[in-house]
């Protein structure tokens, strides 16, 4: 198909699939309701806690979401869910994205009553105006955007609540701001066997260090945007070991593993470094078994704090009232310093950033001294 052929394909659909299912509402007790947020890891554990919301306002009810690649493996064995539909090329317009129009025959079968869009992109809008459903609810970015319902979204609130608050006109009450992340209970199994293998025991005190974000184009020994010093989180490891005698595990992914490297090199003590080595699934293993977390603002981040690790996270240019992990089920600190130009996150500014002051701002000490008091308020519980 031509992209002249695919865009006037587009243009009536729009036009004409807004109601194709408007005789075919189901029981409002059971809907058939889709949930579209396409976003990185975080993104989607934050939409846990609707679903589960969802789920318990509609007990008999089909639930739908649509998630990025990326995420899936976050999202697809929640409980609440009847179907998870992952989308590998999120940014291309539908016009032009085999991809999304597969996506949407598959929605369109589904026979949904409802989308809710956490999404303010027109692309996604378009994919929710596809599936015909009667009735749509979406943030909304820009003003000349019509056929919808939409949903605010209060900078001054967490994505949590935001989210909560966008399933309101269905009659959806929150069940708790807490997040959710589900694995086949197998995957511990082999985590415990990746970590017998590495000289780890079920007693040893283990604390994992998350340093970096990926895709890193500058030197190993600078720091940008959400990166902290790399020298600075060989100083904690050393301590860590000499101490507090723990066992250290790195992670990242294999963009990650240069800078896992250099942070290892430099502790000059013995640690694991698992950066690249574990799929998504074991890397969640792996922070359900840890004492203590520490990491940068990342989506390991807000992993450790769905399934209730204890956890330290340092905070840099993203919008802290927006997205800093939601840990309600154990120990966690952010440490951040709100220096006048952050957050930066999503601005002119985070593209042209020099010299990451609120990263940089953070002391060793600050982060030895929560860790100490972490591990102090740890031990006496034993691992559970």
């Amino acid at each position: 198909m031509t992209i002249g052929k695919q865009a006037s394909r587009l243009l009536s659909m729009r036009s004409s699939l807004v109601t194709v299912h408007s005789s075919l509402v189901t029981d409002p007790k059971s809907p058939r309701l889709l949930i579209v947020r396409a976003g990185a890891i975080g993104d989607t554990l934050m939409v846990t806690p609707l679903i589960r919301a969802l789920r318990q306002t509609f007990p008999d009810g089909f639930l739908v979401y649509l998630c990025s690649s990326l995420a899936r493996d976050v999202i697809r064995y929640n409980p609440h869910l009847n179907r998870v539909i992952p989308l590998a090329y999120r940014h291309l317009p539908l016009w032009m994205s085999p991809e999304k129009w597969q996506v949407c025959r598959d929605l369109r079968s589904l026979r949904l009553d409802c989308a809710l869009v956490l999404e303010s992109h027109p692309s996604f809008l378009d994919i929710a105006r596809s599936a015909g459903t009667s009735r749509l609810i979406a943030y909304g970015g820009s003003p000349a955007l019509r056929g919808f319902e939409r949903a605010i979204f209060d900078p001054q609130r967490h994505c949590i609540e935001n989210h909560l608050r966008a399933a309101e006109p269905l009659g959806v009450q929150p069940s708790g701001y807490e997040m959710e992340l589900h694995y086949p209970s197998e995957v511990d199994g082999t985590l415990r066997q990746r970590l017998d293998d590495s000289g780890i025991a079920e007693q040893d005190c283990l604390v994992g260090i998350h340093p970096g974000w990926g895709g890193r184009k500058h030197p190993l020994d600078q720091t940008r945007l959400r990166s902290w010093p790399a020298q600075n989180f060989a100083r904690v490891i050393q301590w860590l070991v000499k101490s507090k005698e723990t066992r250290v595990v790195l992670t990242g992914s294999r963009a990650d593993q240069p800078l896992t490297e250099y942070i290892a090199t430099n502790a000059g003590v013995s640690c694991l470094d698992y950066a690249g080595r574990l799929s998504l699934l074991e890397l969640a293993a792996l922070i359900r078994r840890l004492d203590l977390y520490l990491t940068v603002d990342s989506g390991p981040a807000h992993m450790a704090a769905a399934l209730g690790t204890p956890l330290i996270t340092l905070w840099g240019p993203g919008i802290f009232e927006q997205t800093s992990p939601v840990h309600s089920r154990g120990s966690a600190q952010v440490i951040y310093h709100r220096v006048p130009c952050a957050p930066c996150y999503g601005t002119p500014l985070m593209k042209t950033c020099q010299d990451n002051i609120c990263m940089r701002g953070i002391e060793v000490t600050e982060v030895t001294e929560a860790i100490s008091e972490t591990l102090e308020l740890k031990r006496p519980m034993g691992r559970g």
